[in-house]
């Protein structure tokens, strides 16, 4: 069972999966697509995360409030965001190889139809810790951005105030 911090529950882990889950489905269905698959697979590896980890903070469902929460965040989206394309990319695959022969990469292609599928989940899983590996770091600096962000608003916010309250006294 994954052990997550005092601020992530079950409910925050679930809506990080589930969405997930949506993300690399589409991911994996668009993939296909020529041209677009290869800025399909970069969304997966590297922006899977902060995407999924914006929605959900503006959505006020995620509040990341130390580090560790945005790389455990950010290992989650991106494993389960793997398994989600993989899995919808090569189911698409199969059927456009097999009705009317079609393959957007030959070798992929070839090996999605002709491997054993214990070889196909290794190779899945792989890519996965891979995905996981880079959106943990990815989710780590959409954390910082965020912050600074954060901090920037913050430091104007009271500024504007005092303007708005001299200008009422006046």
């Amino acid at each position: 069972m994954l052990k997550c911090s005092k601020d992530m529950d079950k409910f925050v882990v679930k809506n990080i999966i589930i969405f997930s889950l949506m993300l690399g489905l589409i991911l994996g269905l668009l993939a296909p697509i020529p041209y677009v698959g290869t800025f399909i697979l970069f969304v997966a590896l590297l922006l899977s995360a902060p995407i999924i980890m914006l929605y959900l903070i503006m959505d006020n469902r995620l509040e990341l409030t130390t580090t560790k929460d945005s790389i455990i965040t950010g290992a989650i989206v991106g494993f389960v965001v793997n398994i989600s394309f993989s899995i919808a990319y090569a189911s698409v695959m199969a059927i456009l190889a097999k009705f009317i022969n079609y393959s957007s990469n030959f070798i992929l292609t070839t090996m999605i139809v002709n491997s054993p599928i214990w070889l196909l989940g290794v190779f899945i899983i792989f890519i996965g810790v891979l995905c996981a590996t880079t959106n943990s770091f990815s989710g780590f600096v959409t954390y910082y951005i965020i912050n600074f962000i954060r901090d920037m608003y913050e430091k104007q916010l009271p500024k504007n105030k005092e303007d708005d309250d001299f200008t009422l006294q006046k």
